[in-house]
């Protein structure tokens, strides 16, 4: 049976007390087996925890009162019936003999033997001394702990610092920062963003020239080497060569989608609330088309197809080497949205 001190602390407490003693309980356990569990801890460690005032209640309850051993009584002969003998030692021999004796009762010396067993009896010195536990104590704490009492402080620290870092991860609000970044980039609009991002940057690479501005200085104590820093053309947003690629790419990949998607809305549905029809939109803007579209008018514009007397062919073809892969790049951005917006349907 668990100790009563124990077993009427709640789950939190016994938490709180196993982090204390260094010993780790998991939220999920219960109640029970987290008492027996600290209970066990508690009594193999008592040697190092039995100085926490912490564990007072616990360790109080299990130790046995102090009993003050009764005096000795020393034999004496015949003669030495009226004296009375005091003897002090220190460590496991006498060091001082005194006997103390009446006035009104004649004196005898002590016999000789009877002094001898009194100075060489380790118990009634140590039932007669104080100090004598105190000597024993000092001479205990000076030698080496036992292994298991190492091996205990080090379990205690590594429990310790294992909580401190635990602390200061959580305070730090990197946890939270790592959901929110799950749960934003856990979505369709996501997904789509990020081709969108992709193909983007790719064609800024290809129509904005870099220029040089300056050169970063050598730093040689660390191995850094001088290098030129470059900084883009900005007066190439004045000139047709960027806004001729920008325009198609951006109609071809996102206005032409965009419009279609929102026409031909295959999530709108019509049901009836009160004799009155209502529809109910999921997306604003069908992702399943919007993908289809894009496809569609990629390979419409880009290889050549029907719209091919409308459109530039250079300026096409700076759209097509500005992306990996070129046209296949384009339509691989449409096939992987495609698919999330097919399982998004799934799940639902």
């Amino acid at each position: 049976m668990p100790p009563s001190w124990l077993a009427k602390q709640k789950k939190a407490e016994l938490i709180q007390l196993g982090s204390e003693a260094g010993l780790r309980l998991d939220d999920g356990m219960r109640r029970d087996d987290m008492v027996e569990q600290l209970d066990k801890y508690l009594q193999t460690n008592s040697t190092r925890l039995g100085h926490i005032q912490t564990f007072d209640s616990y360790y109080g309850t299990r130790r046995t009162p102090f009993k003050p051993r009764g005096e000795s009584i020393v034999p004496v002969t015949s003669d030495d019936a009226g004296a009375r003998s005091v003897v002090r030692a220190r460590g496991m021999r006498a060091s001082q003999v005194k006997s103390e004796y009446d006035d009104d009762l004649p004196t005898a010396p002590t016999s000789r033997s009877n002094a001898v067993a009194m100075a060489t009896s380790p118990t009634i010195a140590a039932s007669r001394t104080p100090a004598t536990s105190n000597i024993i104590q000092r001479r205990r704490s000076s030698l080496p702990p036992s292994p298991s009492l190492v091996a205990n402080e080090i379990e205690h620290v590594e429990a310790r610092a294992y909580a401190g870092l635990n602390d200061l991860y959580s305070l730090s609000g990197i946890p939270e920062t790592i959901d929110w970044n799950r749960e934003a980039c856990s979505s369709l609009a996501a997904v789509h963003l990020l081709i969108t991002l992709q193909e983007s940057l790719f064609l800024q690479r290809q129509i904005v020239p870099w220029l040089y501005a300056f050169d970063f200085p050598a730093f040689l104590p660390l191995g850094i080497s001088s290098r030129a820093i470059s900084v883009p053309d900005v007066f190439v947003l004045l000139t047709p060569a960027f806004w001729k690629p920008t325009l198609l790419w951006s109609s071809t990949s996102i206005f032409v989608p965009l419009l279609v998607s929102y026409f031909f809305n295959l999530t709108v549905h019509t049901v009836r609330r009160h004799g009155a029809r209502v529809q109910v939109v999921h997306n604003e803007y069908d992702p399943m088309t919007f993908n289809i579209a894009k496809l569609l008018v990629s390979l419409a514009v880009y290889s050549g197809g029907a719209l091919q007397g409308y459109v530039g062919q250079d300026t096409a073809a700076t759209v097509l080497e500005s992306q990996y892969g070129g046209l296949s790049g384009l339509l691989m951005g449409a096939y992987v949205g495609g698919i999330t917006s097919i399982w998004q349907a799934v799940q639902r």
